[in-house]
C-alpha cells in the first residue's frame, strides 16, 4: 500500500466522480483559494491589536473635544455607536471587526457618561440602568458574535452591581442559577423564544449566560474583613445556589442520561439519585462545584467540547478562589471536597459500572 501524498486536485476530483461533493470543481477552487487567503493568527493578532490602537487613539483625541461643550459626550458616544454598527455591517475584515469594536464599547461609554452630565444625574443605579438598557439593545442591533456575548456580560454585571446599590444582596445569590438555567434551556433547545431567525441570537446569549454564572458564582468564593464591611455580606445564603443549582443538575441529568438511567434497577437508580443528592449537600458552601458539574456534563451530553472545557476550567478555578478566599475553616473545606469527590466516585460506579456488568452479559 502507497503512503505517498495524494494531491489535493485528485482528491476532489475523485470526491465529484463519485457523487459525494454536489458542486464542480471550479466552486471546489475558489473555496480553496479563499481558504489558502487566510493570514495566519499572528498576522491577524497583529492586526487586531493595530486597530484597537488606532481606535482608541482616535477616540480619545475625540472624546477630549466633546466634554468641553454640554452634550458634548453623548453626540460623540451615539456617532460611535452608529458608526460602528454601519462599518460591522459592512466590513468582513479583522481590521473593521476590530475597530468597530472598540468604538462601539468606548461610544457607550461615553453616551452614558453624557447623559449622566446632561441631566446633572450622579447616582450610579441611573447609569446601571442605563448600562443595562443599552446593551440589550444594541446585544439584538449589533452584527457582530463576539459583542453581543460582550453585552450580555456588561448587562449581567450591571444587575449584579444594582443589587447591591439597592442593597439587595439576598438577590445576589439567585443570579447565577438563573443565568445557568437560561444556559440549559438554550443549550437542550427547550425555548421556543429563540426559532427561525432569531437562532443566530442562541450562541452568543448562551456563551453570555455561561460567563455571567461563572462571574456570579465566583463572588460566592470572596472574603471581606468583617471590620471593614460591618454587616455587609457579598454573597449572603450561598447554599440556596447550592439548592437551586442541585435542582437543575438533576434536570441536567436526565436530559442528557435519560436512556441510561431507565436502564438501571428501581434500587440502583434510587440509589444514584440518593448520591447525586449527597454530593450536592457536600457543597452546600461551594455552589460553584454543582455548576461546574452542571456545565460538564451538559457540555458531554450535547458534544460540545467548548462547554465541556469550560467547565473543568472554572471547577480548578472555583476550588482555587475556595481554598483562598471564603470565611470557612480549611477542615471545612476539606471535608467539603474530600466528601464531594468519595460521592461523585461512588456516582461513577453506580451508574458506569452497572451499564459495563450489563454489556458483558449481553
Amino acid at each position: 500500500m502507497s503512503t505517498g501524498r495524494v494531491p489535493l486536485a485528485t482528491v476532489v476530483d475523485a470526491l465529484i466522480a463519485e457523487g459525494l461533493v454536489q458542486t464542480d470543481r471550479q466552486d471546489v477552487a475558489s473555496a480553496l483559494d479563499a481558504m489558502a487567503s487566510v493570514p495566519p493568527w499572528y498576522v491577524r493578532g497583529m492586526v487586531g491589536f493595530g486597530a484597537w490602537l488606532a481606535s482608541l487613539l482616535l477616540i480619545g483625541f475625540v472624546a477630549a473635544l466633546g466634554i468641553s461643550f454640554d452634550a458634548g459626550m453623548a453626540l460623540f458616544g451615539a456617532g460611535f455607536m452608529t458608526g460602528a454598527w454601519w462599518v460591522r455591517g459592512r466590513g468582513q475584515g479583522d481590521f473593521a471587526v476590530q475597530s468597530a469594536l472598540a468604538f462601539s464599547l468606548a461610544g457607550q461609554a461615553l453616551l452614558v457618561g453624557g447623559i449622566m452630565q446632561l441631566v446633572d444625574w450622579d447616582e450610579p443605579e441611573v447609569a446601571l440602568w442605563l448600562v443595562t438598557v443599552i446593551n440589550v439593545a444594541w446585544f439584538v442591533v449589533f452584527p457582530d458574535r463576539i459583542h453581543r456575548v460582550i453585552c450580555v456580560l456588561l448587562a449581567a454585571g450591571a444587575i449584579g452591581l444594582l443589587c447591591y446599590v439597592r442593597e439587595l444582596n439576598a438577590v445576589v445569590p439567585l443570579l447565577g442559577p438563573a443565568a445557568a438555567t437560561g444556559v440549559y434551556l438554550l443549550q437542550t433547545g427547550r425555548t421556543e423564544l429563540f426559532r427561525g431567525t432569531r437562532a443566530v441570537f442562541v450562541p452568543p446569549l448562551t456563551s453570555g449566560l455561561l460567563l455571567s454564572a461563572f462571574g456570579y458564582l465566583s463572588l460566592s468564593t470572596v472574603y471581606l474583613l468583617p471590620e471593614l464591611t460591618d454587616s455587609f455580606e457579598i454573597y449572603p445564603r450561598p447554599w440556596l445556589s447550592t439548592i437551586l443549582l442541585g435542582a437543575l443538575f438533576f434536570a441536567v441529568l436526565h436530559a442528557n442520561r435519560v436512556k441510561l438511567l431507565r436502564a438501571l434497577p428501581g434500587w440502583r437508580a434510587a440509589g444514584f439519585h440518593g448520591l447525586v443528592a449527597a454530593a450536592v449537600a457536600a457543597c452546600w458552601y461551594a455552589p460553584g462545584v454543582v455548576l461546574a458539574a452542571n456545565v460538564v456534563v451538559l457540555g458531554a451530553g450535547s458534544g460540545r467540547r467548548a462547554t465541556t472545557a469550560a467547565g473543568i476550567v472554572f471547577f480548578a478555578a472555583f476550588l482555587a478562589a475556595y481554598f483562598y478566599g471564603i470565611e470557612i475553616t480549611m477542615l471545612q473545606k476539606s471535608i467539603t471536597l474530600v466528601t464531594t469527590g468519595v460521592i461523585l466516585l461512588l456516582v461513577r460506579y453506580v451508574l458506569f459500572g452497572s451499564t459495563n456488568r450489563g454489556a458483558a452479559v449481553d
